[in-house]
């Protein structure tokens, strides 16, 4: 598989997408354009998050974010099965395959044709999934399954870097507030001390 100048510029991107956003969120997002662009076909891209148990999208797009939150109502679907096994999915033709008959006809009526599921994942753990979405049927060759594997894998270290970086932002503020307490506290009791004269 040959990688244009394009999908190493992406992959570059990738790396940096944790560093170069305000939250995990943010990141989720340039992720989702970044995979857009890289794997051909691509028209659309969304990821699938399971934060507390229940299922959450993030997308490119709106058009692609309708398609996850479908698979979350029908509790059916790629994404949902890439998250639960593993596997990377690709649904050749939507209106032709039955691997999930409650999901497919719907994602049709609303534009999508074919589509590719892929597990996100870093240190073993599945974090999400990794969905790419096309309104032509047979959009994703092997050459673009295997670039999606790339970014997948890609997106998934990013998604973990993304998740540390902000985590430890988030307790280096509340160290911070508790540190700017406890000088309050401290001249709080320095007051009792010279009033009750203790």
């Amino acid at each position: 598989m040959a990688i244009t100048d394009e999908q190493a510029r992406a992959l570059s991107e990738l790396t940096a997408a944790a560093l170069s956003t305000a939250d995990v969120q943010e990141t989720l997002r340039t992720i989702c354009g970044i995979a857009a662009q890289a794997v051909q076909g691509a028209e659309g891209a969304s990821i699938t998050t399971f934060s507390e148990g229940r299922p959450s999208a993030v997308a490119f797009d709106e058009w692609s974010r309708r398609f996850d939150e479908l698979q979350f109502t029908e509790q059916e679907g790629p994404c949902l099965d890439a998250f639960r096994t593993g596997n990377a999915f690709r649904v050749r033709d939507m209106a032709a395959d039955m691997r999930w008959p409650s999901y497919l006809p719907k994602a049709v009526t609303y534009g999508a044709r074919s589509m590719v599921s892929l597990p996100l994942s870093a240190e073993g753990k599945v974090l999400g999934a990794l969905n790419l979405y096309s309104r032509d049927p047979e959009a994703f060759d092997a050459e673009a399954m295997s670039m999606a594997a790339i970014v997948a894998a890609h997106a998934g270290l990013a998604c973990q870097v993304a998740a540390a970086i902000y985590g430890h932002r988030e307790l280096a503020e509340q160290l911070q507030q508790a540190m700017q307490s406890r000088a309050v506290i401290e001249q709080a009791k320095g007051v009792l001390i010279a009033t009750r004269h203790c």
